[in-house]
């Protein structure tokens, strides 16, 4: 019951979920405190949760009645990640890979490593064996699509494009349409990208990106009304986040770009700071404070943490595809010096 609870806390962040997930993975090692699962799935509720010290000492629970269980091996990974602690995280996700190399999920959840890294090569190929493994199978090139678009690279989208239309060929699912709506708004195809991005939306409302990408389908369609009214549902799900995961930087980032949007200037530089003090090396977190800061009219502080987030790894083709960041690029102070 309380993985089940976790699983749906991923697909709806209401906090309910994680509050019923922990009581009864507490109440699963009361009765029995020798089942290494329970463990991991506290491990992964406080994960989720942002409570990373938490989340490690669960998983440090399980490896010690099973030091061979893979999935806690994986959850660990995910923490030392979220914690910044990468060169441990990549072992931990290998060691888990050796442990079950058979096993699909483990090269899934090392490929996902590799794409939040930028490392989109290692992750192709990492997502490109989970689906030799599982070649029916939906997340694995849902994920794989997801690298391609993430990578920024024009000569990927057709592969990303194939490999999304593949996953809802398989099996139609909220994942492979977001992803798809995400490539075709890379691509300028804004009417295209709404009209996948809804039918994301109608299989879960309730994450803020997705949300956030419809936003700008309607702004690439010029449609403000829509954008307006999209902006104020993503306000709602943005700030249950920032209640319910207050340090997640993405969250803040997130919803800074919001309150800029709305002019609510207070609000959108504290959630600025906040998510730089979270994650100040983060090229994501300086690429998005660099929109807040624009979208309130400080064009030399956006030039400062966008040229940082261009050194820190941002993809500049990234920003020239995205019309939001057109003026900024033509300021003749930019001065590009990617990574």
């Amino acid at each position: 019951m309380a993985e089940a609870y976790r699983l749906k806390y991923q697909l709806d962040k209401n906090p309910r979920w994680t509050d019923m997930a922990l009581a009864d993975g507490n109440k699963a090692t009361a009765l029995n405190d020798s089942l290494p699962s329970a463990y991991v799935t506290l491990g992964r509720i406080h994960d989720a949760l942002g409570k990373n010290d938490l989340a490690l000492a669960e998983f440090d629970r399980a490896l010690k009645l099973d030091s061979r269980n893979a999935d806690a091996l994986t959850g660990e990974a995910h923490s030392y990640e979220h914690a910044g602690r990468l060169a441990d995280a990549e072992a931990a996700y290998k060691k888990a890979i050796a442990l079950r190399p058979d096993y699909w999920d483990g090269y899934n959840s090392l490929g996902l490593f590799y794409d939040d890294q930028g490392r989109y090569d290692d992750a192709v190929k990492e997502l490109q064996h989970a689906i030799e493994l599982t070649p029916d199978n939906a997340t694995a090139y849902s994920n794989l699509g997801a690298a391609y678009v993430d990578s920024s690279d024009p000569k990927n989208y057709p592969q990303a494009e194939a490999a999304l239309k593949k996953s809802l060929e398989l099996a139609p699912s909220y994942g492979a349409y977001a992803n798809l709506g995400d490539l075709y708004l890379l691509q300028n195809r804004y009417a295209e990208s709404a009209g996948v991005t809804e039918k994301a939306l109608q299989m879960n409302d309730k994450d803020f990106i997705v949300w956030a990408n419809l936003v700008a389908a309607y702004d690439g369609l010029k449609d403000e009304a829509k954008a307006n009214t999209v902006v104020d549902r993503e306000q709602v799900l943005l700030e249950q986040a920032a209640k319910s995961s207050p340090r997640d930087a993405a969250v803040q980032y997130r919803l800074g770009i919001v309150y800029a949007r709305k002019k609510q200037g207070e609000k959108a530089l504290a959630c600025a700071q906040t998510a730089l003090a979270l994650s100040p090396d983060d090229a994501y977190t300086l690429t998005s404070v660099a929109e807040i800061y624009e979208r309130l009219g400080d064009r030399k502080r956006a030039l400062q943490y966008v040229e940082q987030g261009l050194q820190k790894g941002y993809p500049l083709q990234a920003l020239q595809n995205d019309q939001f960041f057109k003026n900024l690029l033509a300021d003749p102070n930019f001065r590009p010096s990617p990574k």
